[in-house]
């Protein structure tokens, strides 16, 4: 009756483990299949890991017979978050990160990419560039599917910050610091009016999830949330 009963409380203890440790974010792999199912059809032609709505996603574009789809799928539980349906004839293809920074650069005459990442803009599923110079920065959007640039943005360094950016390396390094330590869920550049912040999600040692934003000019931690 004592084994019995060892063996029970064996059993109930690893099924607490299980139900209060945190899952990994799914795989890029695992994403596209559960845009496929969401959909219905298709197949996956790009996916990439960004924050929306306050979430970690996989933004999924699937290629149909009829129409193209954008599929967020929430990266902590595969569940969609929205689907977005365009015709098939709006399609021109699909152009990678490193095509629209070179259609960035070319507008801009050179300087340094400092973030490149995709995003909805003004109705276009499009590219968001970050090139830094020396003096200036730009926020270049260039669509995804045309590589047509659509809007640049420059604007002058702060005063007394005119040296840049810090990297995404030194920015996951002060979050980290802030936290003492974890694991790197996903990196962004965000780009306000007043200001640049790395926004870094992290999650700690203990399983807790972080989101920090760290000054993009000074490397200061401005805030920390727990939560993500």
């Amino acid at each position: 009756m004592k084994e019995l009963f060892t063996s029970v409380l064996v059993v109930l203890l690893m099924g607490s483990v299980l139900l209060t440790g945190e899952s990994p974010l799914l795989t890029k792999e695992q994403a596209e299949q559960d845009a496929l199912k969401a959909v219905g059809e298709g197949a996956a032609v790009s996916a990439l890991k960004e924050k929306q709505l306050d979430k970690i996603v996989w933004t999924v574009d699937v290629a149909g017979a009829t129409r193209d789809f954008e599929v967020w799928i929430d990266a902590h539980t595969g569940a969609t978050v929205k689907v977005f349906a365009e015709p098939m004839g709006q399609r021109a293809g699909h152009i990678n990160e490193q095509q629209a920074e070179q259609a960035a650069i070319g507008v801009t005459h050179g300087g340094t990419v400092v973030q490149t990442q995709i995003e909805r803009w003004n109705g276009y599923r499009a590219w968001d560039v970050t090139v830094t110079q020396p003096e200036f920065e730009y926020d270049v959007h260039v669509d995804a599917r045309s590589a047509a640039v659509l809007a640049s943005v420059k604007r002058m360094h702060p005063p007394l910050t005119n040296q840049g950016f810090i990297t995404k390396v030194e920015a996951v390094q002060r979050a980290m610091d802030a936290i003492g330590g974890g694991k790197l869920l996903l990196i962004g550049l965000e780009t306000n009016d007043d200001s640049r912040e790395w926004s870094v999600d992290l999650k700690a040692k203990n399983g807790t999830e972080y989101e920090a934003k760290v000054n993009a000019y000074t490397g200061g931690v401005i805030a920390l949330k727990a939560g993500g």
